[in-house]
C-alpha cells in the first residue's frame, strides 16, 4: 500500500510538472475560470470594438455627411394673418413707417458756425504775435419745411448768433438759407432755402386736439445722427417751464426721445402731421431723462404767419413789471387767496399802463372780466391781443377795487430789451426765517440804514420822496429774508410812508411776530435806470 502511494505520488508529481511546461509553452488547457471568461467576455469585446469602429466613422465623415444634408436658410414667409392682439401691434407698427415715410423727406438737418472770441489763450503763442484770433463755435439742430417754397421752421437757439447756416436735405443737397424772422420770446425761428421746383414739406396739425397719452413720433438729428426717428406719447399739456421765455411758451410733453440735436425738429402725430417742435428736455445728465418738451404747432402756426408777413411778432404791451402775488401781499389787500398780478413798477412815465394810473403795489385781477391767475397769465393773454387794443383792467390798490382802461401798445423784443421783461420771483430767499430766531422784543429788521441823499434822490429820480437808504445787511436777517439790497431806498412798510431810518424803526416797534410786511423800494436797475420793487414777508 505504501509502495503503491509512493508511486501514485510520483506519478501525480510528474503530471503537474508536465502540465506547468504547457502551461509554460501557452498549451495548457485553461481552466474553469478561464473558460467562463473567454465564454462571455470575449463576444461583448467584440461589440464593443465594432461599435467603436462605427462611431470613429461617424466621426471622421459625420461634418461631411451634416453639410450635404443641411437645406439653406431661407427667410419665412408668414402665410396666416395676424389676428387679435399682433395685428394691432403690427397696425401701430405699420403707421410709425408710413408716418415716417412721410415726413422724413420735410425735416432738415443745420449745421451753424459762429465766430467766438476772447480773451488771449497763455498756451497758444501765435495770439502774442497776431492778437486773439476768432474760434468756431460750431452747433447742429434740425427743422421741418412747411412750404413747398421752401420755409423751414426751427428753435430760435438753434441758429442764435450764428455767422454761417447750412441746411442739409433728405436728398443729401446742401443749401444757404436766408433768415426771416427770429422770435426770441417763444424760441421759433423761420429760415428759407430755394430751388426751381419745389420741397417736400409737412402739413401743420392742430395742437389742441391732441390728448394726453396720444402717439407721437419725434424725427430730427440727435448728435448729429440725421433723420432719427423715435416715438412715444403725448405725457402733458400746458407746461411752463422756467426761464424769461416763461410767460410766451405752454409746452407739450412727451416721452419721445429727444436729445441735443433733435432742436427744431417736428413732433408729429399717426396722421404725419406736425403738432409740435422740439425744442428742450429736462435732465440732469444733458442727455434724455424721459422728459422732452415741444412748442405745440397752434402757437407755432401764429408764430410763423407773423414772421413770414412782417419779420417780427409784434405783441401787446401794458409796460410794467410783474411778479407774483405773495400771501402777505393778499392778506394786506384784502384778498382771501393770492391771485392776480402784483405790479412791482411802471416800466416809464409813458408807457400804457402809466397813462391809465397804475402804480407800484396794485394787484392786476382781471383782463377783459376775465380773472387773471397769476403774473405769467396776465403777460401771456396781453401779449397775445393786438396792439392798439383797448382793455380794460380791474385792480386792487390799498384794498379797495379800482377799473381802468389801457390800450396796449407794442411789446419790445428781448432781443432788443435790455433788462428782463418779468420779475416772477422775489429777490430775496422767500423764505421763512427759522423758528430758533423768534425773540420777544421788538423784530429787528437786520440792515443799517441811512437817510436819503441829495445824490442818491437824483440818481434814483425820487424828486422830492424821501425815504431809508440800506446799507450793510445782516446773514440771515428778515431784511435779507425780504430780498433787500444795499442800495435799496425804503418808501412805504404796509402803506406807511418811509422819510427817514426813523420811520423804519417806528412801523418796526408797532409790529410783532407772524405780522405780515410788505415793503415798496426804490432800486437802480441795471440800464434802465430806477425802478421800483415790492418786497414781501412774515416776521419770524
Amino acid at each position: 500500500m505504501r509502495r503503491e502511494s509512493g508511486i501514485m505520488s510520483r506519478r501525480e508529481h510528474m503530471r503537474r510538472e508536465a502540465n506547468m511546461e504547457r502551461v509554460s509553452e501557452g498549451t495548457a488547457s485553461p481552466s474553469p475560470t478561464w473558460g467562463l471568461w473567454k465564454r462571455w467576455m470575449m463576444p461583448i469585446g467584440l461589440s464593443l470594438s465594432v461599435i467603436l469602429g462605427i462611431g470613429l466613422g461617424v466621426w471622421i465623415s459625420g461634418g461631411t455627411s451634416a453639410r450635404q444634408s443641411a437645406r439653406p436658410l431661407q427667410v419665412s414667409e408668414s402665410r396666416v394673418a395676424p389676428t387679435g392682439a399682433l395685428a394691432t401691434a403690427l397696425a401701430l407698427s405699420e403707421a410709425f413707417a408710413q408716418v415716417a415715410r412721410q415726413v422724413e423727406p420735410a425735416v432738415v438737418h443745420i449745421e451753424t458756425e459762429a465766430i467766438r472770441t476772447g480773451r488771449r489763450s497763455e498756451e497758444d503763442p501765435f495770439d502774442f504775435f497776431f492778437g486773439p484770433r476768432g474760434r468756431p463755435r460750431r452747433g447742429t439742430g434740425s427743422g421741418v419745411i412747411v412750404d413747398p417754397e421752401g420755409y423751414i421752421l426751427t428753435n430760435y437757439h438753434v441758429i442764435r448768433g450764428a455767422s454761417t447756416i447750412r441746411v442739409k436735405t433728405f436728398d443729401g443737397k446742401t443749401y444757404t438759407p436766408e433768415v426771416i424772422g427770429v422770435d426770441p420770446e417763444t424760441d421759433l425761428a423761420v429760415i428759407k432755402i430755394s430751388r426751381s421746383e419745389p420741397f417736400p414739406y409737412a402739413r401743420m396739425g392742430d395742437s389742441n386736439k391732441l390728448r394726453v397719452g396720444d402717439w407721437v413720433l419725434a424725427i430730427g438729428s440727435p448728435f448729429g445722427l440725421e433723420q432719427t426717428v423715435t416715438a412715444g406719447i403725448i405725457s402733458a399739456k400746458d407746461r411752463i417751464t422756467d426761464g424769461e421765455n416763461a410767460p410766451f411758451q405752454r409746452f407739450l410733453q412727451t416721452d419721445a426721445a429727444i436729445n441735443p440735436g433733435n432742436s427744431g425738429g417736428p413732433l408729429v402725430n399717426l396722421m404725419g402731421e406736425v403738432v409740435g417742435i422740439n425744442t428742450q428736455i429736462s435732465t440732469s445728465t444733458g442727455y434724455f431723462n424721459g422728459v422732452g418738451f415741444a412748442l405745440p404747432s397752434s402757437l407755432a402756426v401764429e408764430v410763423y404767419n407773423q414772421l413770414v408777413r412782417r419779420g417780427r411778432v409784434a405783441r401787446g404791451y401794458l409796460g410794467v413789471y410783474v411778479k407774483p402775488v405773495t400771501p402777505p401781499i393778499a392778506r394786506l389787500n384784502g384778498l382771501k387767496e393770492p391771485q392776480g398780478a402784483l405790479v412791482e413798477s411802471v416800466t416809464d412815465p409813458e408807457s400804457p399802463a402809466a397813462r391809465a394810473g397804475l402804480q407800484t403795489g396794485d394787484i392786476i385781477v382781471e383782463l377783459d372780466g376775465e380773472p387773471v391767475r397769476d403774473s405769467r397769465d396776465l403777460t401771456r393773454r396781453v401779449a397775445s391781443m393786438d396792439v392798439g387794443r383797448t382793455v380794460r383792467l380791474k385792480y386792487i390798490r390799498d384794498g379797495r377795487e379800482y377799473v381802468t382802461s389801457v390800450k396796449l401798445g407794442v411789446r419790445p423784443s428781448l432781443a432788443d430789451r435790455r433788462e428782463e421783461p418779468l420779475r416772477d420771483e422775489p429777490r430775496g430767499k422767500n423764505a421763512q426765517p427759522p423758528e430758533e430766531r423768534k425773540s420777544s422784543g421788538p423784530p429787528r429788521l437786520g440792515a443799517k440804514l441811512e437817510p436819503v441823499t441829495p445824490h442818491v434822490a437824483d440818481v434814483l429820480k425820487l424828486g422830492a420822496v424821501r425815504g431809508a437808504v440800506v446799507g450793510e445787511i445782516e446773514e440771515e436777517s428778515f431784511a435779507e429774508t425780504l430780498g433787500l439790497m444795499p442800495g435799496d431806498v425804503i418808501l412805504s412798510i404796509n402803506r406807511t410812508e418811509i422819510r427817514s431810518p426813523e420811520d423804519v424803526k417806528r412801523v418796526f416797534e408797532g409790529l410783532k411776530s407772524g405780522d405780515d410786511v410788505v415793503m415798496i423800494v426804490a432800486r437802480a436797475s441795471r440800464g434802465v435806470g430806477p425802478s421800483r420793487s415790492v418786497l414781501s414777508g412774515t416776521i419770524p
